[in-house]
This record gives structure tokens, C-alpha cells and sequence, in this order.
């Protein structure tokens, strides 16, 4: 619902009730908006550093098979 662009004194109250009203609504989207974001970026984050451990421990891994001594260290799976 638009309001006009003129007003109308008598209901000037109801006027300011929705302007307020609208002002509320667009907080809440923002707020809620930016919430997403933040949860998104979090669990890309973690998402990444669980990845990267893996990878970490993987490079590990090849790198104790490739060394003859740290192999026979090493027991067999």
C-alpha cells in the first residue's frame, strides 16, 4: 500500500504508524539478511579448514610413503 505524497492532516497518526511500521519490516529483513550471510561465511570457513586438515594429512601421508626410513616406521593398514 503507497502512501501519497501529500499529506492529510487527520491522519497524519496513521501515516507516522505505517512509516514506522515499513522502517520495522526493512530492519528486520536486513537483519535477518545479514544473519544468512554470516551463518553462510561461518560454515564456508569451517567447511575450508576441514578440507585443507584433510589435504594436510593426506600430504603427510604420501610423504611417509615416499621416505624408505619413516615407511618401515610406520605400520601397515
Amino acid at each position: 500500500m503507497n502512501t501519497p505524497d501529500f499529506e492529510f492532516p487527520h491522519y497524519a497518526d496513521v501515516q507516522d504508524h505505517i512509516r514506522r511500521a515499513r522502517l520495522e519490516r526493512s530492519v528486520a529483513v536486513a537483519e535477518a539478511f545479514a544473519t544468512l550471510v554470516h551463518k553462510v561465511v561461518v560454515w564456508v570457513k569451517a567447511f575450508a579448514s576441514r578440507m585443507s586438515d584433510g589435504l594436510a594429512a593426506e600430504n603427510d601421508r604420501r610423504a611417509i610413503e615416499a621416505d624408505v626410513f619413516l615407511r618401515r616406521s610406520v605400520g601397515r593398514r
